[in-house]
C-alpha cells in the first residue's frame, strides 16, 4: 500500500484529493454480514479468531468504500493475558453485545502487584495474526488501524469490575493514589507493548480509545492520566506511524490534548469541528457527527454530514468520523450515503 494514502496524509496534516471518512465501530451489529458471524460465535471467540477478525474488519471497507480499515478487536481483550478473568454477558437481542465482567477486579495494592504485563507475541498471538490476515484481505486498498484502550478508561473496567461507573476507581485515585499510579503504570506498559506489536505486524496507524476520560477534572488529569498518554504517544512516535487520541467529554481540555503529542485528536459531537480545528492548530482533527443522526432520515445524516465538512474547512489535517461509535439500529444504507456524500465533497 503506497505511504500516501489519503487517510495517513491527512493524519499528517498533508493535503489530499478528498476527505478521507471512517466511522468507529464501522465493523459491528448494524451490519447484516456481522450479525451472520455473530450467530456463529461468541464475541471473545470472534476476536481470538484471526479468519474472522480479517471477514469482519475489511467487511465495511467492500460494503462502503471506507478509508481506512481499524482492526476488529476490543480494549480489553489482553485482561486474561494480564491475569484477569474476563466474560462478556449476552446482550439483549437486537441491542449489542452484552458487557464486559471481571470476576476478579483490581481492589488493592497487592491485586495491582499480581497484574502482568502482557507479551503479545505469545499472549495476544491471534490478534498479530488477525492483522497480518486483515492486510492480505485489504491487499493494499486503504491503511489499518491498530488500537489500544487507554489507562484510565481500562482501569475503569478493571477496577469496577465491569461497565459499573467509575466511583470506586475515581476513590482509589483519592484514597490510595500510590496504587492508582502503580495500576496505570501497569495499563501504560500494557498499551505500549500491545501498540508496537500491532504496528510489527502491520498496522499502519494507532488509535488510543480513552472514551471515559471526561469523568475527571483538570488537576487529576495532569495527575493521573496526562503523564501516562504522553508516554504512549512517545512509543506510536518512534515507530513512525500517525498516532490518534480518542476521548469523549474531553472538549474543555482541548488545548492540552493537542500537546499530549499525538498526531490527530478525534473530537465527539459536543464541540463544533471549526472550534476544534482553531484550538489545536497543531494538530490534525477527527470527528465529529453525532451518530445518533444515522438513526434517523437519510438526507438528514448527509446534511448533518456535509454541514461539518464544510465547517472543518479547507486546510488539510481533517478527517471525517463520527463523534462516537456507529449504533446499533443504524440503517447500513445511511452510512454509504454518508460515506458517498463526504467523498462527493469539495471545497469550491
Amino acid at each position: 500500500m503506497p505511504t500516501t494514502h489519503r487517510f495517513l496524509e491527512a493524519c499528517r496534516r498533508r493535503p489530499v484529493d478528498r476527505l478521507p471518512v471512517w466511522m468507529m465501530r464501522q465493523a459491528g451489529r448494524y451490519q447484516p454480514s456481522y450479525r451472520a458471524v455473530r450467530q456463529q460465535v461468541g464475541f471473545l471467540e470472534l476476536c481470538r479468531s484471526p479468519e474472522l477478525i480479517a471477514q469482519v474488519t475489511c467487511a465495511p471497507i467492500d460494503e462502503f468504500g471506507f478509508d481506512a480499515a481499524i482492526l476488529f478487536s476490543d480494549i480489553l481483550v489482553h485482561l486474561p493475558a494480564i491475569g484477569l478473568d474476563l466474560t462478556f454477558e449476552k446482550g439483549e437481542k437486537g441491542k449489542g453485545d452484552g458487557g464486559p465482567r471481571i470476576s476478579n477486579p483490581v481492589r488493592t495494592r497487592a491485586d495491582v502487584d499480581a497484574l502482568k504485563v502482557p507479551v503479545p507475541s505469545r499472549d495476544l498471538k491471534y490478534v498479530l495474526d488477525g492483522i497480518r490476515a486483515i492486510k492480505a484481505g485489504l491487499a493494499g486498498r486503504v491503511p489499518l488501524i491498530g488500537f489500544v484502550g487507554g489507562p484510565f478508561t481500562v482501569a475503569s473496567y478493571v477496577v469496577e469490575g465491569g461497565s459499573q461507573g467509575f466511583n470506586r476507581l475515581k476513590t482509589m485515585l483519592y484514597a490510595a493514589p500510590e496504587a492508582a499510579h502503580a495500576l496505570f503504570e501497569k495499563l501504560t506498559q500494557a498499551a505500549i507493548v500491545q501498540i508496537e506489536e500491532q504496528i510489527a505486524a502491520g498496522a499502519h496507524a494507532a488509535q488510543v480509545f480513552e472514551s471515559w476520560l471526561g469523568e475527571l477534572d483538570r488537576e487529576d488529569l495532569e495527575r493521573f492520566s496526562f503523564p501516562y498518554l504522553t508516554r504512549i504517544a512517545e512509543a506510536v512516535k518512534k515507530t513512525g506511524v500517525p498516532s490518534i487520541f480518542f476521548a469523549t467529554g474531553m472538549s474543555g481540555h482541548l488545548e492540552r490534548l493537542a500537546g499530549l503529542g499525538f498526531d490527530v485528536v478525534s473530537v465527539d459531537w459536543r464541540i463544533p469541528i471549526d472550534e476544534a480545528r482553531r484550538r489545536a492548530p497543531g494538530v490534525a482533527i477527527q470527528g465529529n457527527l453525532d451518530s445518533t443522526v444515522l438513526l434517523g432520515p437519510t438526507q438528514a445524516g448527509v446534511d448533518k454530514a456535509l454541514g461539518v465538512c464544510r465547517a472543518a474547512g479547507p486546510a488539510p489535517g481533517y478527517i471525517f468520523n463520527l463523534g462516537h461509535g456507529i449504533q446499533v439500529g443504524t440503517p447500513p444504507e445511511n452510512v454509504k450515503a454518508v460515506v458517498d456524500a463526504v467523498h462527493a465533497f469539495r471545497w469550491k
